[in-house]
């Protein structure tokens, strides 16, 4: 692929409004001029990414920050206006060209063996995925390993292969040809994903976690052609550590249990747990574990024809769900990065504890629940 000159940029920032999902927003002006940007709060800021589109390649590079990071990214300024003293917090754009460009010659370097797979650069191996869509959505999977010699690219073929997640994040590079244009899509990662610094992932689920960080852009959203890529379940972690009372985070949730046909099942308090060591894979959000515990009262008349495991993910979902409401959306995504980073200390404990204290009842099937405000009677639920 011979270079060409044509070239254009753009930066975007990843920020949240009131609370609400986290949004890119254009801010190629403030990165070009190196002037500040204005953040409603520190915490708004979620992600950047810079994009550099020229005849032949699109280059994405997206970093991913921390509650920390953002301690350190934004400035906490204060103005004195018409006499008045107020506060700005300050993001000082930059333009990442060197990466931009280390990018976009890797993509005309490895255009030659892409094909209609996505090649993954994870610490210098190469891994090919083929993606299979459905609509717009794709899912990955790793059939191979590229090695380059003095003829170009030899492939050999390999099971998924795991790597330990590093302290300071995950950084990979992923290349793709669209399918709607003639433009070879290379996207740069940096940030952390939805298991904790020590633990072992997999080259599948890392570059579906990472397509999914940046499905949020239009521009990759529309040259990709994918709306979501599937993330496979995650394997056994390295072990976790067990935790005294005393650093749990535990709780009950009143019950009504009724069988598919609406049947009376059960009524009290389940137990649950919220999970200090691993957040949803999928949703970043909070693990809700839960169980029957010791307080939950069984109608004779449905006994042995349902358990308590027929409830158990439906109450779980819902109950991380009522959590996730009490927190907000950015209390709860700087909970989720203390627990993906190991930081779940006395001051996340607290704020968990209140967030679960007092929490409506749920009425559940096995199949749905919803949230009732009545607390369940003690006795044995009528047949």
């Amino acid at each position: 692929m011979p270079a060409t000159t044509r070239s254009k940029e753009e930066f975007y920032i990843r920020r949240l409004f009131d609370d609400d999902v986290p949004v890119f927003v254009e801010a190629t002006r403030y990165a070009r001029l190196e002037q500040p940007y204005t953040l409603s709060a520190k915490k708004s800021l979620k992600a950047t990414c810079a994009v550099r589109t020229d005849d032949e390649v699109v280059a994405f590079s997206l970093r991913g920050y921390t509650a920390k990071q953002v301690e350190k990214e934004v400035e906490h300024v204060e103005a004195v206006v018409d006499g008045k003293t107020a506060m700005h917090n300050l993001l000082r754009p930059r333009m990442p060209r060197k990466t931009l460009h280390d990018l976009t010659e890797a993509a005309r370097d490895l255009a030659p063996a892409l094909g209609d797979d996505v090649i993954v650069d994870l610490d210098g191996d190469l891994y090919v995925l083929t993606l299979a869509r459905a609509g717009t959505q794709g899912e990955l999977a790793l059939v191979g390993k590229l090695t380059r010699g003095d003829g170009g690219y030899t492939r050999t073929a390999v099971a998924d292969a795991e790597f330990q997640l590093p302290v300071t994040g995950v950084r990979l590079r992923l290349f793709m040809r669209s399918p709607v244009r003639e433009r070879v899509l290379a996207y740069g990662f940096s940030g952390y994903l939805t298991r904790r610094p020590g633990e072992s992932e997999t080259v599948t689920r890392a570059a579906a976690l990472a397509l999914n960080n940046l499905l949020g852009l239009a521009t990759f959203r529309m040259l990709s052609g994918l709306q979501r890529v599937e993330v496979p379940a995650r394997q056994a972690g390295a072990p976790v550590r067990q935790r005294s009372p005393e650093e749990r985070v535990l709780f009950e949730v009143p019950v009504l249990l009724f069988t598919d046909d609406e049947i009376p099942a059960a009524r009290g308090f389940a137990a649950a747990e919220i999970d200090l060591d691993h957040i949803d894979p999928e949703s970043g959000g909070l693990r809700v574990h839960i169980g029957e515990g010791d307080r939950l009262e069984w109608n004779p008349a449905v006994a042995g024809t349902v358990s308590f495991e027929a409830f158990r993910q439906v109450l779980a979902d819902t109950t991380a769900t009522m959590v996730h409401s009490v927190l907000g959306e950015e209390a709860l995504r700087d909970l989720a990065y203390d627990i993906m980073l190991s930081d779940a200390g006395t001051e996340v404990m607290t704020r968990l504890r209140a967030a679960t204290t007092g929490l409506p009842g749920l009425a559940a099937t096995p199949r749905r629940a919803e949230v009732r405000q009545a607390v369940p009677a003690t006795g044995t639920p009528a047949a």
